[in-house]
């Protein structure tokens, strides 16, 4: 695969790689926001108040929890969208007639904002 983007001069495209850094720091905002609701039903409900937290203050093993779980399912819904976005430039790169051919409408606009980010490669 690597030799394809070599042949066409895409290899800025992979050394970008945009989109991953994207879906981490959405990843990332998800986890933050769910360690923010798990504190506010802390506070509404008492709920882990019962909990032995080994010396860490309730509040902070609620956040660390619920971020935790809020990142580990964020990224594995975010690993489907980066899959499909690889897939996506992949296939454009491979088979760019078919694509045109099938789908002239998004191939155009592809093409177009393609060319506006990496002149010359298309």
């Amino acid at each position: 695969m690597f030799n394809l983007f070599k042949n066409r001069g895409w290899e800025a495209i992979i050394a970008d790689d945009l989109v991953a850094n994207t879906l981490l720091l959405v990843s990332l905002a998800n986890g933050a926001l769910m360690g923010a609701v798990g504190i506010a039903i802390q506070a509404a409900t008492g709920l882990f108040n019962a909990v032995d937290t080994g010396g860490i203050s309730t509040t902070v093993y609620v956040f660390i929890l619920g971020f935790f779980v809020g990142l580990a399912i964020t990224s594995i819904l975010m690993s489907l969208v980066g899959s499909g976005v690889n897939s996506v430039i992949v296939l454009f790169a491979e088979a760019p007639a078919e694509f045109q051919q099938n789908y002239p409408e998004l191939s155009n606009k592809m093409r177009e904002v393609w060319s506006t980010i990496y002149p010359g490669s298309v």
